[in-house]
């Protein structure tokens, strides 16, 4: 067990990908967990684990599970804003407005809506990370939504700092490098038509250049409890594991 041990944290988005690897080495490293997704959250049967089927974009059920976890496993230390998609994948001539406006309201507005119930509950010193992108800091020619939304949410991590900070709030936005998850292999799944950066992709699998899931929860761990790992600013960017 860490020195984390008897922690509490919520997760979104934890069926698969990044937010089931922060599940399951979170949970190893003692802490107790409140986990969602739209299809089942990993750690069923797991013992202090509270685990709801839900969309980010409902912000009565969200708010419900954080009912859930404090009254069950103790104010929320930690909430993780992991949620989100990556499509549509289209240049902005063919966006379709409703499919950009249901992007939105999962990657933008489900983390407003993570962020309101966890404030409800969260514990009186506490650390909200929501889970950004290097697609935030520049624009890639068929990302617009992503790229938008993954600004949005920096911009909205920034904000929130300055409102709740000195109430014990500590926000951060963290990139986490590159995964290999489900996204990666959507984005490999292009044409060059359809992403036109899609030789990057392909090389970063070639050289394996990938950070692990481990690496990013122990780095995420260690910005929410370590002191001496603690950034002065709001958005964050992960280092390559792997140098």
């Amino acid at each position: 067990m860490s020195a984390h041990a008897g922690k509490v944290a919520v997760i979104t988005g934890a069926s698969r990908g990044v937010g089931a690897g922060l599940a399951e080495y979170f949970h190893a490293q003692g802490l107790k967990l409140g986990l969602c997704s739209r299809s089942a959250p990993v750690l069923e049967g797991a013992e202090g684990v509270v685990r709801r089927e839900l969309d980010v974009r409902d912000p009565a059920a969200l708010a419900e599970l954080a009912e859930a976890v404090a009254r069950e496993l103790g104010p929320i230390d930690l909430w993780v804003n992991n949620a989100a998609v990556l499509e549509p994948v289209v240049f902005q001539r063919e966006l379709d407005p409703l499919a950009l406006a249901d992007h939105l309201a999962i990657n933008v507005g489900g983390v407003l809506n993570g962020t309101q119930a966890f404030l409800a509950h969260r514990a009186p010193e506490a650390v909200l990370l929501n889970i950004s992108s290097g697609a935030a800091l520049k624009g890639y020619a068929a990302w617009s939504a992503y790229c938008a939304s993954k600004a949005a949410l920096d911009r909205l991590s920034e904000c929130l700092a300055l409102e709740e900070g000195e109430r014990g709030l500590r926000v951060h936005a963290v990139a986490p490098g590159v995964i290999d998850t489900d996204m990666q292999r959507t984005i490999r799944s292009k044409s060059r038509d359809e992403f036109p950066m899609l030789d990057k992709f392909l090389q970063l699998k070639a050289d394996d250049a990938f950070n692990s899931p481990e690496y990013v929860a122990r780095e995420l761990l260690a910005i929410a409890f370590d002191p001496s790992k603690r950034p002065e600013e709001v958005v964050v960017r992960l280092e390559s594991e792997k140098g």
